[in-house]
């Protein structure tokens, strides 16, 4: 018991610096991917007359389901058992695009903080709680030709940078108690769909997919996002939707290997200003 008590305390001390580690690192890419979008905001008011730019804020509720693993450690999540498994937090976007007619641009940064716990059954007939704590940015950067007034083809490069703690012990106070955390960043190539087309005077509807990875980052990733946009003023917009990102990533052998196989979406909310 006292062996089994040291190790707990020093999975809890381990669990605590990693952690405090992945807020700085959140803390830091978060200030770069700003920097970014600083920088794209700067080279786009140079850009000769044309071009429409748009600045987009929105507020975002993340929900997650699908499985993580690292090393022998592996956490089953089921957003559709929302009794046994609830893992709503919270996320938000910042997105500037520029868009002449024929050519766009578009920039996105977004943050999704998405944790939960749950009870499953084991195959011996016995239960284990599984918690898991996600702390992800993800930076797209795409460009896109349009095919039609309403439609346009998009190809870019997405970032994925993940910071994932994972605990597993036994429901019925049996010896089962371990935790890992991991760090994991990669980039993907992407290609998608963009689709936009007016609903009266003041409403459109935007519809976009996109799939990457092919084994360069991860084995495979999907962009889903739909919304509804009303035009508030010439210069200010309102945006209501629904975003997914999908990506099954694995790397590594043994107590090194991890695997991150999740679905995370959620509705999303925001404002856009267009100059």
């Amino acid at each position: 018991h006292l062996s089994g008590l040291r190790l707990r305390r020093g999975y809890q001390r381990q669990l605590r610096a990693v952690m405090a580690s992945s807020i700085r690192r959140v803390v830091s890419l978060t200030v770069a991917l700003m920097g970014l979008l600083a920088g794209s905001f700067a080279v786009a008011a140079e850009a000769p007359a044309g071009w429409q730019h748009t600045v987009f804020i929105y507020g975002m509720g993340a929900s997650i389901d699908g499985e993580a693993q690292i090393g022998p450690i592996e956490v089953a999540v089921d957003v559709g058992m929302s009794d046994v498994f609830d893992a709503l937090e919270f996320g938000a976007m910042a997105a500037y695009r520029a868009d002449n007619g024929t050519w766009s641009f578009t920039a996105d940064a977004t943050f999704m903080g998405l944790g939960g716990h749950g009870t499953h059954d084991t195959p011996l007939g016995g239960q284990v709680k599984g918690e898991i704590d996600v702390d992800q940015i993800t930076l797209m950067g795409t460009f896109g030709r349009r095919w039609t007034d309403h439609l346009e083809f998009l190809f870019g490069l997405a970032y994925v940078d993940l910071s994932m703690d994972l605990s597993v012990q036994s429901a019925s106070g049996g010896p089962l108690d371990v935790a890992a955390s991991r760090d994991a960043d990669w980039i993907d190539p992407t290609l998608g769909l963009r689709y936009e087309r007016p609903i009266g005077d003041d409403w459109r509807v935007v519809l976009r997919g996109d799939i990457g990875g092919f084994g360069v980052g991860s084995d495979f990733m999907y962009h889903l996002l739909a919304g509804a946009d009303w035009q508030a003023s010439d210069a200010v917009n309102l945006f209501l939707g629904y975003r997914l990102i999908s990506y099954d990533y694995e790397e590594g052998q043994n107590q090194n290997y991890m695997r991150f196989d999740l679905t995370e979406q959620g509705p999303m909310l925001g404002v856009g200003i267009s100059f």
